[in-house]
Formats: C-alpha cells, sequence, structure tokens
C-alpha cells in the first residue's frame, strides 16, 4: 500500500486528535473536519450552517478579544504564526481550553492564497495541570523552576513559578524569554561563584546547591537554590529545583556569628576573635611583611573594687573602662576583653614606640576619670600593661601562643614592679 501524503495527514491527526480549520480570509469560506467537532461533543450536522462565526459562537466571549489580537499580529506580520489558546463551550455544558495554531497557504510560487489553514487541539487536561501547579507553586514559599544548560553553554528557564518577581523583581515571563533578566540582578561579587557552581554540577551530576546574594534597586537579599540535574543523550542537562529567599536563616547566622566573637557585658570582641585575627595576622606578616603591635592591659586591684563595691559597680568599670580604650584608639585597631578585667590591643602597621606611646597615653588619661559606685562615693582605677611588636626580633620563630606569652610577661612585669605603668617586650632585642 502506497503511503500518499494524504493517507500520512490523516494517520498524523487521528493519532493526535486534532481537529482541522480552512477559513478563506477573501470569501469568508469555512471548513472543518468531523473530529474538530467531537471535540466539542457534536456532529458537524448539528453545527451547519458552518461558517466563521460557528467559531466565535463557541468561545467564550472574555477570550474572543485576545484571539482576535493574536490573529491580527499574525496577520500583520508581528508573529510568525498564528497561536493562541481559548475556551470554548462543550455539548455537554462545561467549558473546553482549545489550542488554536495556523498558518497562511501559499501556492508553489510563494503567492498566498487567501487560506488560512491550522488545527485544534483540546488541551484542557494541561490546563488544569497547570493550573493545579500555579496553586501549588504559589502555596510554597519559594520558587519552583526548570533550568537547561545546552551543550554549547547557552542557558535558559524553560519554567518559571510566578514567585519569580517576589524574588528577581523580573516576571516569570520576562525570565522565561531572556534568562539574563535573572542571572543580572544577581550580586556582583556572587556571579562567577554561581555560574561555577552550575558548572561543576552539569559536570559531577550532583545536586547543585548553592546560596548567593540578589542585588535589585540598592537592596540585599539572599537567595538558597537546590536542585537535581539530568543528563539527555544530546549532552543537555536539565534541573528541576525550588529557589527559596533565606535572608532569616542569614540574619541569625550574622547574630550567631557576632554572639561568638562579641564579649557580652562590654560589646567588644572576645578572646576566640582576637586569637583567630592574630593567626590571620601572622600568616600574612610572613607574606607580605606587615607588622603590629599588641597591648595587654589588666585593671588593677579589680577584685577589690567588686569586693568593696560589688559586682554591679564592678560591671560598670568594665563597660566604662571599654569605652575609654575604643575611644583613643584608631578604627583599624581591634580592642578585645579576653578574661575577666583583662583587655587586648591589636594596632595593625604598627611599632613598637608608637604602641608603648598609645599604652602610656591611656595609662595617664585613666588617672583622670573618676569613677562612682551605687552609694554615689568616688574612686579612680588604674591599669598594668605590656606591650609586644609582630614580626618577633627573636632568631628562632614564634607562634601566635608565643607573642601572647611574651606580651603576659611584660604585662605582670609591670604589676610586679607595682602596676599601674606600661613594660616594653621587645622580642628578644
Amino acid at each position: 500500500m502506497e503511503l500518499t501524503p494524504e493517507i500520512r495527514l490523516k494517520a498524523i491527526l487521528e493519532g493526535t486528535g486534532a481537529g482541522t480549520w480552512e477559513w478563506n480570509i477573501d470569501t469568508g469560506e469555512v471548513i472543518y473536519n468531523e473530529r474538530w467537532a467531537t471535540m466539542l461533543g457534536y456532529s458537524l450536522e448539528e453545527l451547519a450552517p458552518l461558517s466563521f462565526k460557528t467559531w466565535e459562537d463557541l468561545c467564550h466571549p472574555e477570550d474572543l478579544e485576545p484571539a482576535r489580537a493574536a490573529l491580527a499580529r499574525y496577520l500583520s506580520g508581528k508573529a510568525e504564526k498564528f497561536e493562541c489558546v481559548n475556551r470554548m463551550l462543550h455539548k455537554s455544558g462545561d467549558w473546553r481550553h482549545i489550542h488554536s495554531r495556523g498558518m497562511l497557504l501559499t501556492d508553489e510560487d510563494g503567492v498566498d492564497t487567501g487560506w488560512l489553514m491550522g488545527t485544534h487541539l483540546d488541551v484542557t487536561t494541561e490546563m488544569a495541570f497547570r493550573h493545579q501547579m500555579e496553586q501549588f507553586s504559589s502555596s510554597l514559599p519559594g520558587i519552583i523552576y526548570s533550568f537547561v544548560l545546552e551543550p554549547d553553554g547557552h542557558y535558559h528557564f524553560p519554567y518559571l513559578s510566578d514567585k519569580t518577581r517576589e524574588f528577581y523583581g523580573t516576571s516569570a515571563e520576562e525570565g522565561i524569554r531572556n534568562a539574563e533578566e535573572i542571572f543580572n540582578k544577581v550580586h556582583p561579587d556572587d556571579i562567577e561563584m554561581l555560574k561555577e557552581s552550575i558548572t561543576v554540577s552539569a559536570q559531577t551530576l550532583e545536586d547543585w546547591v548553592c546560596e548567593y546574594r540578589v542585588l535589585i534597586d540598592g537592596k540585599v537579599s539572599w537567595v538558597r537554590g537546590v536542585s537535581t540535574p539530568e543528563k539527555d543523550v544530546d549532552g543537555t542537562v536539565t534541573w528541576h529545583g525550588m529557589l527559596t529567599n533565606i535572608d532569616r536563616q542569614k540574619d541569625l547566622e550574622l547574630e550567631l556569628e557576632k554572639l561568638s566573637i562579641t564579649d557580652e557585658l562590654t560589646g567588644l570582641y572576645n578572646r576566640r576573635f582576637m586569637l583567630r585575627k592574630l593567626e590571620e595576622s601572622v600568616t600574612e606578616s610572613e607574606r607580605y611583611g606587615d607588622t603590629f603591635s599588641l597591648i595587654s592591659l589588666d585593671i588593677d586591684f579589680f577584685k577589690e573594687i567588686n569586693d568593696s563595691y560589688g559586682h554591679p559597680t564592678g560591671d560598670e568599670v568594665l563597660k566604662r573602662f571599654a569605652h575609654i580604650i575604643e575611644s583613643r584608639t584608631r578604627k583599624s585597631d581591634i580592642v578585645a576583653r579576653t578574661g575577666g578585667e583583662e583587655f587586648i590591643i591589636f594596632m595593625p602597621k604598627t611599632g613598637l614606640t608608637e604602641a608603648e606611646q598609645v599604652a602610656e597615653s591611656l595609662r595617664i588619661a585613666l588617672q583622670t576619670e573618676d569613677f562612682v559606685n551605687d552609694e554615689g562615693t568616688l574612686f579612680n582605677i588604674t591599669f598594668s600593661a605590656g606591650v609586644v611588636n609582630w614580626p618577633p626580633q627573636k632568631t628562632h620563630s614564634m607562634s601566635v601562643r608565643d607573642l601572647l606569652s611574651d606580651c603576659d610577661r611584660s604585662l605582670y612585669t609591670a604589676k610586679r614592679s607595682g602596676r599601674n605603668r606600661v613594660v616594653v617586650n621587645s622580642n628578644g632585642q
């Protein structure tokens, strides 16, 4: 049996369940196949006489204008083909979503014949599923999406849920049309890291998990993406996943980080942070030759203040002492409370002599400060201090622990020498 074009076309139409329509724009003549009618529960005889108005009468009134606008765009050359989805009335009384496609027929010489021909497909089930997905996605706290990376490096979003605008300041439709609408909103400092994570996931086919910032009109927000990649035989990789806003999580992380490195009473950094900073600074010094100094301070006879005036007064002394140090040091200096009444000042790019002068200036200034207890009694405090500098002048290698030990020895020397004084440790000079 010879498979003629007519036989092939008939088989395709029957296999797809498509209804066909033909409309002569010049004469108004209309031809529908039987499937076009049965799709809506009718026979062609029931709908006779057939005309363009037959279609109009069955269309939902709200969908007529969008369909006519789509047709006008095609006929004016603004669209490559006529295409729209509109509701049509089924014989049972319910509305069916019908996908219309069509093109103008030209002859062998490319001359317009005046006939516009196309198909109708019932996409009610697909539209219902799409509506369910939209309802589902709107109830979720993030964006549901599909992302495709092609072997040549091109990428696009086949699907983005409606929360796209909330996250990226652009609509889902715009993001689907042009993926750069999404990527352009990623913080400039994070874009390379983001793209690298996509590349790694595509190569390893491991889950893509990435946290990055989005910048919209100067406002920064944090986004976390999670998805699973699938690789086609042609090398195309597709991810299906979800993007969620993690601003609250990041705020909590920052707060916890702050708490972990901050002294609760004085608001200064704590010993943990100072040790971390010293380790980093020693590494930088060994690489770039930078210098820094440390001043270790200890309030003299602080136990007597607590015993005589009570711990609340002692706490106030510590807080005010911390404020005095901060107000008389540079913004680049770092002040930490490392023990009960012990403090350390880290001074970057500062030599030993300059650090000693700062410590001595603080010591003199503190002598003029009046403190008061709960009963209104005035009293004064002093401190003892040790000063050291990095890099050390000793011939053997030193660690941060050794540097702190030298600083403590200078401090203890100041205490043993009568307190209220500054002692410099020259690291072996």
